[in-house]
C-alpha cells in the first residue's frame, strides 16, 4: 500500500482492505451480500469505508472460510449461533472459551429438568418446565470443538449426497 500507513483504528477503503486481507475487492462486495452483519459505511458515490469492527469481522470470516474450511452457509450458521464476537475473535487468532452471551427464550430453548437428565439444548420445553440455570445441561463438547464438529458434519452430509448421486447415476447406466 503506497502512501501514509494508517493506524489500527482508521477507516479503510475497499482497495486497502483487499490488499490487507489478500482478498479481491469483488469478493468483499460478495461477502457483504452474504453476511448482513457486515455493513461498511458508504460515502458519496457509493464508496465503501470499512471501520475497525468491520475489519475484525472480515478477518474472522476469511479465517473461517480459508483456514478452517467452512462453506458460506457454515460461516452464516456460526455467525447466527456463536455471534459476531466469536467470529471477530477467530479473526484475531484467539478462541473464546465462553460463547458470547445470548438471550435465551425459554419457550424455544430447552434447559431440561434435573429429573430427566441431560436434554439436547434445542429440544422444545415441555409445559410447566421452568427455565433456570439449575436445570441447564452441561455442554458435552467445548464451544470451539462444537464449531469444528458442525463443520465436519456438514462436510460428511455433502459427501453422503455426492455418493448417493453417484450411486444413482451408476444404477441408471447399467
Amino acid at each position: 500500500m503506497a502512501g501514509i500507513e494508517k493506524g489500527e483504528q482508521a477507516f479503510r477503503t475497499i482497495t486497502e482492505v483487499a490488499e490487507l486481507l489478500d482478498v479481491p475487492a469483488h469478493v468483499l462486495r460478495f461477502w457483504e451480500g452474504k453476511f448482513p452483519q457486515l455493513r461498511p459505511l458508504k460515502r458519496a458515490g457509493g464508496r465503501r469505508h470499512y471501520r475497525p469492527e468491520d475489519m475484525a469481522l472480515l478477518r474472522g470470516i476469511r479465517a473461517l472460510l480459508q483456514e478452517d474450511g467452512y462453506q458460506l452457509k457454515g460461516v452464516q450458521k456460526v455467525l447466527k449461533d456463536q455471534g459476531i464476537a466469536f467470529v471477530r475473535a477467530r479473526g484475531a487468532g484467539t478462541q473464546l472459551d465462553v460463547l458470547p452471551p445470548r438471550t435465551i427464550d425459554p419457550e424455544v430453548l430447552a434447559l431440561g429438568a434435573a429429573a430427566r437428565g441431560p436434554v439436547h439444548p434445542l429440544s422444545p420445553l415441555t409445559p410447566g418446565e421452568a427455565a433456570s440455570p439449575a436445570t441447564a445441561p452441561t455442554p458435552l463438547v467445548d464451544p470451539a470443538n462444537q464449531v469444528r464438529l458442525h463443520a465436519a458434519l456438514e462436510k460428511l452430509e455433502r459427501a453422503e449426497a455426492i455418493l448417493a448421486a453417484a450411486a444413482a447415476f451408476q444404477r441408471r447406466a447399467l
